[in-house]
């Protein structure tokens, strides 16, 4: 459907144009100089000694697994509240996702029904860090340790939120963010691992580029998983302007907030900012008291031209988890209740708070008139 105002793309401007035409003019196309000076910078922004620059954040998680080893045999920990790369990476290095199921007021992992979940074969937990918005990384730290697990961050769309003033993607072994356009920051496609392991770190510059530790110099087994230099040149001037970005951001989603609890305060749920949290609202996602009421909703905003998405449907449910592993409707009972009644409201740089009213006024009138 081609809308009229979309529910997430790029801030681009000027600045963002001429640094993608310079290295284009410099002939710099590959992964090169201009990869490593978007490593240092997005390293000292999230405050961890290591960045590795990659194609997609998909690449980042994937990697994380891979240069320590997690593979057949293996299980990690993850929620199947989540964009299915999350759990896939898991699956291609050979080994199993094993869900747990979220808070239902932050859609995050919810960190109380790990321990259950784990085995002799665990090695890992992986927490997203949903919409924006940090996970509990103090339990999640606290069971890894007390498990002698690694914790990987699946922070895609949260770069620049914090746990207790620290960056997420800079607490657990490593983290990996998603630049896609529709992202806060995006380098078109492309991804980071961040990390404090000079391990991981030197692993993973190996293995992005085929595994070769120098020209035709192959160590590991890996892949093409590099970032192109003017897509690295994009992302550094896009991270100048990162918390600019989030300032409105956060300013947008305080005026849904007002608006929603005005008008709707019995019929919408908005979102809830966890406690020592500095939520980045990549998504801003309200819930209804039942699906009905949600896809109402959907119907009516997109006839508008206004949209909106569902994020996310659970990865347990998708047909390929259901062939690989026999998932069953019902087991993650939160998580299924969430996809069924969220709904992700635009949250597009240059949403005026003008045009959020008239959002706001159509969920009520489609609420309204059913």
């Amino acid at each position: 459907m081609d809308y009229d105002i979309r529910v997430g793309g790029p801030f681009l401007d000027n600045d963002d144009i001429e640094s993608v035409v310079k290295v284009l003019r410099e002939g710099r196309l590959s992964g090169g100089i201009y990869s490593k000076y978007f490593e240092k910078a997005f390293a000292k922004f999230i405050n961890v000694k290591h960045a590795v620059a990659v194609n997609s954040a998909t690449s980042a998680l994937q990697l994380m697994l891979a240069v320590k080893g997690i593979g057949r045999g293996d299980e990690v920990i993850t929620t199947p509240y989540t964009y299915a790369a999350t759990a896939n990476v898991i699956v291609l290095q050979g080994a199993k996702p094993v869900f747990v199921d979220i808070e239902l007021d932050t859609y995050n992992i919810d960190s109380s029904k790990i321990e259950e979940k784990i085995t002799e074969k665990t090695k890992a937990i992986m927490p997203i860090h949903y919409g924006g918005q940090s996970s509990n990384m103090e339990g999640i730290m606290k069971i890894a340790k007390n498990n002698n697990l690694l914790v990987f961050e699946d922070a895609a769309p949260s770069a620049g939120a914090t746990y207790n003033e620290r960056k997420v993607g800079s607490i657990g072994d490593a983290g990996a963010f998603s630049f896609f356009p529709d992202k806060n920051m995006t380098t078109g496609e492309g991804g980071m691992l961040t990390t404090n392991s000079d391990e991981i770190a030197k692993k993973a510059q190996i293995m992005k580029r085929g595994g070769a530790e120098s020209r035709y110099f192959h160590t590991e087994i890996g892949w093409n998983f590099k970032m192109p230099d003017p897509s690295a040149a994009l992302g550094i001037s896009q991270l100048k302007k990162l918390p600019g970005i989030i300032e409105k951001k956060q300013k947008m989603a305080l005026n849904y907030t007002k608006l929603f609890q005005e008008k709707l305060q019995d019929e919408v749920i908005i979102p809830r900012i966890g406690k020592n949290r500095n939520h980045t609202f990549n998504l801003f996602s309200i819930r209804f008291k039942d699906e009905n009421t949600r896809n109402l909703v959907k119907n009516y905003l997109d006839k508008k031209k206004i949209e909106t998405r569902i994020c996310f449907p659970p990865v347990h449910l998708q047909p390929v988890y259901q062939k690989l592993y026999d998932f069953k409707s019902n087991i993650f009972p939160i998580s299924e209740l969430a996809a069924k009644t969220t709904l992700c409201m635009p949250m597009i740089i240059g949403l005026s708070e003008k045009i959020q009213q008239d959002i706001v006024n159509y969920v009520s009138k489609a609420i309204r008139e059913t």
